[in-house]
C-alpha cells in the first residue's frame, strides 16, 4: 500500500529523526530533542518548543480524563516492564493523516522515555480540523487520542468519513479498540 501511495505522490517524506520526550518519575517533562522543536514549529506549535514545556507535568498537556488515564496506564506499563511498550497511533494535522509509532521505555530511576517514529503520511481528501471543546454539549463529538477516530451518532469513524469534520468541537477520549490495544500490550 505504501508503494502505491508513493507512486501517486500522496506520501510525505519519511521523517528521519524521531521526536523524543522524557519525563521524570513524577511525569515532569525533563527533555525533548531537536526534532520535537522542529515538529512543533512545522505544526503551528511554536509555543510548545523545548523552553516552554520543560518543567511542566505531561498530564497537564493532555485533554480529557480518559486520555489522561490511558497515558497513566502507558507510563505504569513502561515502568513495570522490561523492554519497550510499542504502539501505533495517528497524529493528524488538518491536511495530513500522520501514521506514527510510539516506543515507550523506562529506566531504573523511574524516568520514562518516549520516541515517536513517523511512519508515513497521506493527504486528506478535504481539510479536517477540530477545536477542543471547553465543555461537553449535545453536539460535541468524541475523538480518540490514539487513532483519531471520531464518535459520531454512536459510531467510531475515521475523521475524513464524518459528515462534518471542519471546525467541529471535540472532547478527547480513547475508543474501545485502542483501550483493547493497551490491554493486549500489558
Amino acid at each position: 500500500m505504501r508503494d502505491a501511495l508513493a507512486e501517486t505522490g500522496n506520501v510525505a517524506p519519511r521523517r528521519e529523526a524521531a521526536v523524543e520526550l522524557s519525563v521524570d518519575r513524577d511525569n515532569v517533562i525533563v527533555r525533548v530533542n531537536t526534532a520535537w522543536d522542529e515538529f512543533a514549529q512545522d505544526n503551528d506549535g511554536a509555543h510548545l518548543r523545548q523552553g516552554s514545556v520543560l518543567g511542566f507535568n505531561l498530564l497537564d498537556a493532555i485533554s480529557g480524563r480518559v486520555s489522561k488515564n490511558f497515558t497513566l496506564a502507558v507510563l505504569a506499563l513502561a515502568r513495570h516492564r522490561e523492554g519497550d511498550v510499542v504502539f501505533d497511533y495517528r497524529c493528524d494535522s488538518p491536511r495530513l493523516r500522520r501514521f506514527m509509532r510510539a516506543h515507550v521505555s523506562a529506566d531504573s530511576s523511574g524516568a520514562v522515555h518516549y520516541s515517536h517514529e513517523h511512519l508515513y503520511s497521506e493527504t486528506f481528501p478535504h481539510m479536517v480540523a477540530f477545536r477542543t471543546a471547553t465543555q461537553r454539549g449535545r453536539d460535541t463529538l468524541m475523538r480518540c487520542s490514539i487513532c483519531n477516530h471520531v464518535r459520531q451518532a454512536g459510531l467510531w469513524r475515521t475523521p475524513e468519513s464524518c459528515d462534518t469534520c471542519v471546525l467541529n468541537e471535540v472532547i478527547y477520549g480513547v475508543c474501545p479498540s485502542c483501550e483493547q490495544m493497551l490491554k493486549e500490550c500489558s
